[in-house]
């Protein structure tokens, strides 16, 4: 990887009311806790924010995002008798019923239908267990490394569990996804009710925090026996975005307003570049040019206190090639952020734009035509064929070979030709 170093100073004022981070911390009573820069993924308080728990419903953070990555939310989804025995928190879907994908992401997302979640699962990915493929797949790729999913509903399991931070770095990605934005800040939501044609289905979003949390905007709730209660927040006030976690605590939502109110009257968020004004080119291998631009996906911003703006710097680290085609936002490496020497941001560097793969790359299909008409191909082609078709014919089959010989001899030049047959 190539790096490139930038220290940032900051001559643009600062709020002077904000206060040391080395205050009085947070109130909260979760087994575990995490406050959370949704813009850089800086942590600005934790408490065993890493140890692995059951996460109950806060699993369907994961499906509902990559139904909304998947896109065809229009889709149609017929209902398997599987899907509708999947037991707890239900809309009471019936095997064979239809509704859309958009539809069951709202009945996951906001009641937290586990019945909807298996039903999606199986739309998306073709079978559960394919889809539980792809959450494994997408924590990895998302750095969520005290998370393994066993259901994409959240009932407990003993090989399924995550953390504070895997769940904070979770729904810091998703919400940048604007479907799964809206479906988690949505209060109320009414789909049909095949059965019941009289009726709707009335989904009210079982998250407390945007109903008694003016900044709220998601995420979502959790809850079963061994987890106990659990919540992802997320809320934002000006230009600052956090997102706050506690994992089992009998004070859930006091706890993420605490956390809340922490973040935003000691940090503030500040900008050591926009991303248009941040680039590296990289050489690009077999494309229709020899490089693509290099781009963070955001602005650079972090969430700071005034004593900590001196000591930040950011480093860019690109790959020091890609092979061709490159598609216009595709990865290309990382935008890493530092507070005296320690690493406690990133943004992704994307590419700015599609790169095709050049056309000298691949053999024309006129060439491979001029190849495939060619004498030398079509003659003994012919005769394969022929030997082929009459392979029972021993008499024939020898007449061929001596004709096929003295073809040969004719028509190959007599320095490549062999003595002996």
């Amino acid at each position: 990887m190539l790096t490139l170093w930038f220290i940032v100073f900051s001559a643009s004022p600062v709020a002077a009311d904000n206060n040391s981070s080395s205050d009085l911390e947070p109130q909260t009573n979760g087994k575990a806790v995490v406050l959370m820069d949704a813009h850089s993924g800086r942590v600005l308080y934790e408490r065993n924010c890493h140890e692995q728990l059951p996460p109950a419903s806060l699993t369907k953070i994961m499906t509902g995002f990559l139904v909304a990555e998947n896109g065809h939310l229009d889709q149609r989804v017929t209902v398997s008798e599987h899907a509708a025995e999947t037991p707890e928190s239900t809309v009471y879907l019936e095997p064979g019923e239809v509704l859309t994908r958009m539809e069951l992401l709202y009945a996951a997302m906001l009641p937290s239908a586990n019945d909807a979640c298996v039903a999606l699962a199986e739309s998306v990915a073709g079978s559960e267990a394919a889809f539980l493929t792809m959450m494994n797949q997408k924590a990895g790729e998302l750095g969520l490394k005290n998370t393994h999913f066993v259901n994409p509903h959240g009932l407990h399991d003993d090989n399924h569990y995550s953390s504070a931070y895997d769940m904070a770095l979770l729904a810091k990605h998703a919400l940048n996804n604007p479907v799964f934005a809206e479906v988690v800040s949505t209060k109320r939501k009414i789909i049909p009710w095949d059965s019941r044609p009289e009726e709707d289905r009335v989904l009210l979003n079982q998250n407390r925090l945007l109903y008694r949390y003016d900044d709220a905007v998601g995420v979502k709730t959790g809850y079963t026996k061994q987890a106990g209660n659990c919540v992802v927040g997320a809320a934002k006030r000006g230009d600052m975005f956090l997102v706050a976690v506690s994992m089992n605590s009998p004070t859930v939502y006091e706890d993420l307003e605490h956390l809340f109110e922490f973040g935003f009257s000691h940090y503030h968020m500040i900008c050591m570049g926009k991303s248009y004004e941040i680039s590296r080119e990289v050489s690009v291998n077999n494309g229709d040019t020899r490089t693509v631009t290099a781009i963070p996906k955001d602005d650079v911003q972090i969430a700071v206190t005034d004593e900590e703006v001196p000591y930040l710097v950011y480093r860019l680290e690109v790959k020091p090639e890609v092979f061709a085609p490159v598609m216009a936002g595709d990865r290309l490496g990382t935008c890493i952020l530092y507070l005296k020497g320690e690493q406690v941001g990133s943004i992704d560097l994307i590419a700015q734009n599609k790169i095709s793969l050049k056309h000298s790359a691949a053999i024309p299909f006129s060439s491979s035509s001029k190849i495939i008409s060619s004498k030398w191909f079509f003659i003994p082609a012919s005769l394969v064929v022929l030997i082929l078709l009459f392979r029972k014919s021993t008499k024939l089959q020898n007449g061929l070979k001596r004709l096929i010989l003295l073809l040969l001899r004719k028509r190959i030049p007599s320095q490549y030709r062999r003595h002996h047959y």
